[in-house]
């Protein structure tokens, strides 16, 4: 009988002892506690971080090519806004200007007219109200005369310092020349006559004949892009030939090849006062 309680009593004590275990095990088994490794922890395999690698290094990778098309993108587009800015600032002084040749509402001696006209330069005159300068602008022997006929050119020229390559759109007004738009390769007046004859040329006599003048003008980038090769040809309004850009015999057309991004523009500008 003694026997038969002490083994009860040794299997009640080892049974309290496993529900303890149990318990300690649930409660008590987190890392902070008691660290239990299973299966399920064993961490990373070399195959593993391999891969983790490999695949790092294609999305690095794919990243950074997007961003350095991103990059020449947004460098092409700031030259071509550069450029156009640059074109259309010239132009705009250029013809205003140039609408105004031969304007004379006061019977002006001499009368103002076109006075030089070449596919590249084009010289004329206008009448100018409330001119007090100090500048005998006419060669009338009198300045600060209220009006006066004033002189007026458009042409290409070198920049300083000279022969760097840079050319820019010239305004001659008076004895000043300035730079009204820099970076630009080249210009072209075509004109037509009252009778609808286009030339680049024209004669003496055909001066006072002209009514439009077509002005064809190609600007460059201030910058060269090394990503970048020009291989286009340009050709002016009056299409005899394609502009000779890279330096090689003239009317040849041939293609920069530089690194130079290039705009050509072409517009139309109507002489009305001329013939009136």
């Amino acid at each position: 009988m003694k026997l038969t309680q002490l083994h009860l009593s040794a299997l009640t004590s080892f049974s309290d002892l496993q529900k303890n275990f149990l318990f300690f095990q649930r409660n008590f088994s987190d890392k902070a506690h008691v660290p239990f490794i299973g299966a399920n922890n064993r961490g990373f395999t070399i195959v593993e971080l391999m891969i983790a690698v490999a695949m790092s290094g294609i999305v690095a990778a794919a990243i950074h090519s997007a961003y350095i098309s991103q990059r020449r993108t947004s460098i092409a587009q700031e030259q071509v806004v550069e450029m156009q800015q640059n074109i259309r600032a010239g132009l705009d002084i250029m013809e205003h200007e140039i609408r105004m040749a031969g304007y004379d509402p006061n019977g002006s001696t001499p009368t103002p007219t076109i006075t030089t006209a070449s596919a590249t330069q084009l010289i004329f005159t206008s009448f100018v109200p409330d001119d007090v300068d100090g500048i005998d602008d006419d060669n009338d022997g009198s300045s600060n005369e209220g009006d006066e006929v004033e002189i007026f050119g458009y042409d290409i020229f070198d920049t300083v310092p000279a022969g760097d390559g840079f050319t820019a759109l010239r305004r001659q007004h008076k004895a000043i020349s300035m730079a009204v738009a820099e970076n630009i390769d080249a210009i072209e007046f075509w004109y037509t006559l009252a009778n609808g004859t286009k030339t680049l040329a024209p004669t003496a006599a055909q001066l006072e004949e002209i009514r439009t003048v077509q002005v064809s003008i190609i600007a460059r980038a201030g910058r060269a892009d090394q990503d970048f090769t020009n291989t286009a040809t340009y050709t002016p309004a009056s299409g005899n030939a394609a502009w000779d850009i890279n330096g090689a015999t003239a009317g040849t057309g041939n293609p920069p090849n530089d690194n130079f991004r290039r705009r050509l523009l072409i517009t139309t500008i109507q002489c009305r006062n001329m013939g009136l």
